[in-house]
């Protein structure tokens, strides 16, 4: 058995080509895993032109149309060798009744399509992706179309810079590059460390003296991020500290390296400084690739299994 046991694919649309049911099927073959698949129903309007609200009759036949289909979609793929399950949720608030679900069952990993949105849409509601990574206490694997079906490029990006609990810090970095290794290990994929570090701030009058102030500054970052590599065993060359903005960063990199998956931690640890999770919306509102966010829960429960 591998590290993963159970993975559960959230669908909210039937898509025959749906990288997130791909992706899970592949990880699935790897480490052993079976593969759950819930659909979130939500009825459409049909009758717009009419000015009508949807009755009662109306849902039901769109609901029991919906099974169908996804009943289907998940048949089609029986034949895989993957133990496959498959259920449906109808509900009035589909984001907190699929969040309690998923808190119930507890899988190893939720593996979803990608939906990119503006930046926009987060200030009016919250897209179902944020209220995932917010609600659910464990890891969500965001799947981009086109994806492959199993990385082999993975980077997890950490945040090393100054803060009020290092402790706190410390371990929720080493638990995010723990979760980015066992992915890497069930893929067989090369893993790469990630800092970013931003001394925009740092200036004076006398230009020797601000460059001395910017090489102890960084010198300082590198330390934690250069001991956490270490400690984890990342070889130099797939050591990545990099300045500027997190976000700014981490796309650049994404690219550079042609990365397929990029590791982060979705809610900040209390105490810490930095919005983590701020970093990690804005990275899943817009993926360059697909995103595996890592809730904090995981990393102070999680004990890790051998893997094949």
């Amino acid at each position: 058995m591998g590290q993963y046991r159970q993975l559960l694919v959230l669908l909210t649309d039937i898509d025959p080509h749906s990288s997130a049911l791909r992706r899970a099927l592949a990880l699935a073959h790897v480490s052993g895993a079976s593969v759950h698949v819930l659909g979130l129903f939500e009825p459409t309007e049909e009758h717009l032109l009419r000015e009508e609200r949807l009755n009662e009759v109306d849902i039901k036949r769109q609901f029991i149309h919906y099974r169908e289909r996804l009943a289907q979609l998940v048949d089609r793929h029986r034949a895989s060798g993957v133990a496959l399950t498959v259920d449906s949720l109808h509900a009035e608030d589909i984001r907190s009744q699929a969040i309690d679900y998923l808190c119930e069952m507890q899988p190893d990993m939720v593996i979803k399509d990608s939906e990119a949105l503006p930046a926009l849409a987060r200030l009016f509601g919250t897209p179902l992706d944020c209220a995932l990574m917010r609600g659910f206490k464990g890891m969500v694997l965001f799947v981009p179309t086109a994806a492959v079906s199993l990385p082999k490029r993975i980077m997890v990006a950490v945040d090393t810079a100054f803060s009020d609990t290092p402790e706190a810090q410390a371990l929720f970095n080493h638990g995010l590059v723990q979760a980015a290794q066992a992915l890497a290990l069930q893929c067989d994929a090369q893993l790469h460390l990630l800092s970013a570090y931003n001394l925009a701030g740092v200036f004076a009058s006398d230009m020797n003296v601000t460059q001395a102030w910017i090489d102890e500054m960084r010198s300082a970052l590198q330390e934690p991020f250069d001991t956490l590599a270490d400690a984890e065993g990342v070889p130099q060359d797939r050591r990545l500290f990099k300045e500027g903005g997190p976000v700014q960063v981490i796309r650049e990199q994404v690219a550079v390296q042609d990365t397929d998956v990029v590791v982060m931690g979705v809610v900040q640890p209390k105490g810490l400084d930095k919005l983590l999770g701020d970093t990690t919306e804005r990275i899943v509102s817009r993926p360059p690739c697909s995103v595996l966010s890592v809730h904090p829960h995981v990393i102070q429960t999680w004990e890790p299994q051998p893997c094949n």
